[in-house]
């Protein structure tokens, strides 16, 4: 497990990170990743959508793009983090509270999006399961994640410090959660760095 695979620590960590997060993350994570990550959700008007791991609301922006404000509700384990995307979107329900226990009635949205925050949940199984289990049958759960590095000696130096699952595993959770008609997608910010990261989506049953 890394070192940022410990909620207690993750939060440690973002509550200075935070401070710099907005000007690194487009490093990693570009526009048109944000807006395929949306896309496979299939959005429609009017869906009720949940994001997991909002941070400073990154992703957010897209999400109230196409739905509006007062239908995203979005959660967070860092204050620090989401008072940044409360500042932006206030209309929209920010909730603190943890990935791997949702503090949501079961079938409550159409939609679950988490992009850039699997890598820190110590068992993203069960993560993945409270997504689908809050999500409606038809709806669908999408996930970023870094990608496994495929040399050797860059892998082992970010897995000592969070999850950088293979696709193979990222579809292999997907379906233990029951997870239906799965698509994912390799990507990445540069044609340099094309497959950094993996977008997955499933429905739910």
């Amino acid at each position: 497990m890394g070192i940022l695979e410990d909620k207690k620590r993750a939060r440690i960590f973002y509550r200075y990170f935070s401070k710099i997060y907005d000007r690194v993350n487009p490093i990693f994570y570009s526009d048109e990743m944000r807006k395929k990550v949306v896309d496979m959700a299939e959005l429609a008007d009017g869906d009720f959508v949940l994001e997991v791991g909002c941070g400073t609301g990154f992703t957010t922006t897209e999400i109230v793009r196409r739905v509006g404000e007062e239908n995203v509700v979005a959660v967070d384990l860092t204050p620090e983090q989401m008072m940044k995307a409360v500042m932006r979107f206030g209309n929209s329900n920010f909730v603190l509270g943890d990935a791997e226990n949702l503090p949501f009635k079961d079938n409550s949205f159409d939609a679950a999006i988490s992009a850039g925050s699997i890598e820190y949940w110590p068992h993203p199984q069960r993560g993945i399961e409270e997504m689908a289990r809050v999500t409606k049958s038809g709806g669908r759960v999408v996930i970023l994640a870094p990608r496994k590095p495929s040399n050797l000696l860059v892998r082992k130096f970010a897995e000592s410090i969070m999850l950088f699952p293979s696709t193979q595993q990222c579809v292999a959770w997907f379906m233990n959660s029951g997870l239906e008609d799965i698509r994912y997608i390799e990507t990445g910010p540069y044609w340099f760095w094309s497959k950094l990261v993996v977008i997955i989506s499933g429905r739910v049953p």
